[in-house]
């Protein structure tokens, strides 16, 4: 099984902008580059500040507490009908 871990992708001359940016991506242990950079799939927005950057971070924060709180309802749920049965 591969497994993926969260990356910062950061370009000191972004070729649209002329500027630097950051984003976040998704790489697998395997390294595989993206643009050069170790990232298979981009996740957030491109972002030319930190302060972008961060609105991101906090986003996919959000969403993970959010995936985690469904999570835990479906188990709590699935061993609560195992041990009534």
């Amino acid at each position: 099984m591969n497994t993926s871990s969260l990356d910062l992708v950061y370009l000191d001359c972004d070729p649209r902008t002329k500027q630097p940016s950051a984003c976040i991506g998704v790489r697998t242990r395997s390294g595989q580059a993206y643009a050069g950079v170790p990232a298979e799939k981009l996740i957030t927005a491109q972002c030319l500040t930190f302060v972008e950057l961060d609105a991101e971070i906090r986003r996919l924060h959000a969403e993970l507490d959010e995936i985690r709180a469904r999570a835990k309802k479906k188990f709590y749920r699935a061993f609560s009908s195992a041990a009534s049965a």
